[in-house]
């Protein structure tokens, strides 16, 4: 196979995050292999991205801003820019490890540099603790079902590019966009997982998860127009779907009492919590949605806490 230069391009798209995007390149620039270019897509960005790229100095590093369109267009102008022969994904507030592109290259060299979609693992960064996460072997599953029900990280993500020109990110969607995408693919290509965890994906308040009021519901709407596609609909089962939708119903619902709550909007939050309750009786955090229910009722509510302060403190002073 002729391999031209760069081997790897790599498209970042980013907004407003001159604060975090410099760890996010340097950790490319520090890769152990070499060759490959980097593409950043500034999808209208407000603050000083620009000049903080610039300042970095890499020539590999290749700078282009455009109006606010969102991430999936953003992607899918950095894939028309790339001239590697595979093209991979980093997010602006995560950190690849000094071995990712080398782990990429070998695990493709391996595989004779054939058109698929490559993908290693990945460890969370809480405040408080990291966890590694490294999926079950794809070999031998549905693998329409596997990337939906993993929702592979995007950083981890290496596509040949002769896939990323027949199929790109749909432009419509902003939430579990990469989901739907390689849906697509996995239709069509291998999935070839390397296990080893080479992405540090950084938990914090600005990532989309929790800048997002409802996460669930544009889930909701992917998972439907996965589950519709004429190409795809008969290649999932029955169950998987039911499966994916009662997942997602259920986080909906929860998230709607806890969204509720954190408001104080009382009546609305008592139907959703007795809507939860009607769905899953036997959920173990029941008990405390109950509680929850009592502390906000009107008028009511402060003589409940009352009760159960005092009810606790007798308990302890009998068991001291």
């Amino acid at each position: 196979m002729n391999i031209e230069m760069p081997f790897f391009s790599i498209v970042l798209p980013t907004y407003n995050r001159a604060h975090l995007i410099t760890s996010t390149i340097r950790a490319v620039i520090d890769q152990n292999f070499t060759d490959w270019e980097l593409i950043v897509i500034d999808d209208g960005s407000k603050d000083n991205t620009g000049e903080v790229v610039a300042a970095l100095g890499d020539q590999r590093v290749k700078y282009f801003y455009q109006e606010n369109t969102e991430r999936s267009i953003a992607r899918n102008n950095g894939i028309a820019k790339a001239t590697g022969d595979f093209i991979c994904f980093a997010d602006s507030d995560d950190i690849w490890t000094r071995e990712h592109l080398s782990v990429l290259h070998k695990g493709i060299s391996a595989n004779n540099f054939k058109a698929a979609f490559y993908f290693t693992s990945m460890r969370w960064n809480f405040p408080d603790l990291r966890k590694d996460v490294v999926f079950e072997s794809p070999v031998g599953k549905n693998l329409i079902e596997y990337v939906i029900e993993n929702q592979i990280g995007t950083p981890t993500q290496c596509f040949h590019r002769s896939i990323l020109e027949k199929y790109r990110y749909n432009p419509a969607l902003v939430i579990n966009e990469d989901v739907e995408l390689t849906t697509r693919i996995v239709n069509e290509y291998p999935l070839i997982q390397f296990r080893d965890i080479t992405v540090d994906v950084i938990v914090h308040g600005e990532n989309t998860k929790f800048l997002t009021r409802d996460y669930v519901t544009p889930q909701l709407r992917v998972m439907d127009m996965i589950f519709n596609n004429p190409v795809l609909k008969d290649k999932i089962s029955a169950q998987f779907k039911s499966k994916t939708y009662h997942k997602l119903y259920h986080e909906l619902r929860k998230s709607r009492v806890e969204m509720l709550a954190a408001k104080g909007d009382y009546w609305p939050m008592a139907g959703a919590i007795l809507n939860y309750f009607v769905h899953y009786p036997t959920d173990p955090k029941n008990k405390e949605r109950t509680v929850m229910l009592l502390y906000n009722f009107p008028y009511l509510g402060p003589a409940v806490k009352k009760l159960f302060r005092t009810a606790k403190s007798t308990l302890q002073k009998t068991d001291g």
